[in-house]
């Protein structure tokens, strides 16, 4: 037994400081790129999910603002502050407008704390919605209109961050 210890003992042999740096380096190297791999990944996922909430909201705002319209059916349209006005004879009165970080529809809103089904939790700073007449130009306000474009841009930022942003423009006639 005790020539077999020693057999072990006089071949046994260690890594050289060369080998250990160059083993050393490949790691760091190795660990580098997977970390900025896993870091990209990381970035583009939460920009993805960041830009498919914002079209899911604008889709959501467009298709209600879309939905009033054609339910409601305005003899005349006219800007006002802050967004439209829908006008029918027998009816009551409208609202299109943005107010703040909301968008006003009928008498109710979309804001985060409205409580709607629709609540929107981006801010809407810079959306507009406007009456624009027949010859491109924008309508004075509270001038009634028979026919003419309505003009929504909306300017969804993710909780008011500037660099998550999206801006959508939509124009249909009446």
């Amino acid at each position: 037994m005790n020539e077999f210890v020693r057999r072990l003992k006089a071949e046994e042999r260690g890594f050289t400081l060369v080998e250990l740096i160059s083993s050393i380096t490949i790691f760091a190297m190795v660990l580098g790129l997977i970390s900025g791999v896993t870091m990209f990944g990381m970035r583009s996922y939460h920009q993805i999910t960041v830009q498919n909430a914002l079209r899911d909201e604008a889709d959501l705002i467009m298709s209600t603002i879309i939905t009033k319209l054609y339910t409601y059916g305005p003899e005349r349209v006219q800007n006002i502050t802050g967004g439209i006005e829908l006008i029918k004879s027998g009816a009551n009165p409208e609202i299109i407008a943005v107010n703040g970080d909301e968008i006003v529809i009928a008498t109710g809103s979309t804001g985060a704390d409205s409580g709607s089904p629709i609540a929107v939790q981006s801010k809407l700073e810079g959306s507009t919605i406007t009456l624009i007449k027949t010859d491109g130009r924008t309508a004075p306000l509270d001038t009634p209109y028979e026919s003419g474009t309505i003009e929504i841009k909306l300017v969804l930022k993710y909780q008011g961050n500037v660099e998550d942003k999206l801006e959508l423009s939509s124009q249909f006639g009446f």
